[in-house]
């Protein structure tokens, strides 16, 4: 599974291939996961990121506000599982440690 992950910056990649460092469960549908975002990622707190999976021949992308700082090297976000949703129950079951974004 990769997670696209994405966010303005002054860089011609758009699209990086993110990797998953932790994940931790908070509650039955409420997770934080903290990822390697795959190359030079500057953002300002308070932004946003753009995390996709491939599913199924399709890719599924919904945008999740940065909880990490911005000085920090890897990226948190904080997931909740939306039962009907397209994205969430995909990572739901898919994001253990070294897993792809």
């Amino acid at each position: 599974m990769g997670v696209e992950v994405t966010a303005p910056r002054a860089i011609v990649e758009k699209h990086y291939t993110a990797r998953i460092l932790e994940r931790k469960d908070l509650s039955e549908d409420l997770w934080v996961i903290k990822v390697d975002p795959g190359g030079p990622f500057s953002f300002k707190a308070g932004q946003y990121a753009t995390l996709g999976v491939e599913h199924e021949g399709k890719r599924i992308e919904r945008a999740y506000s940065i909880v990490s700082s911005p000085y920090e090297e890897a990226l948190e976000f904080f997931v909740e599982l939306v039962p009907q949703g397209e994205l969430t129950p995909c990572c739901a079951a898919r994001s253990p440690r070294g897993g792809l974004l």
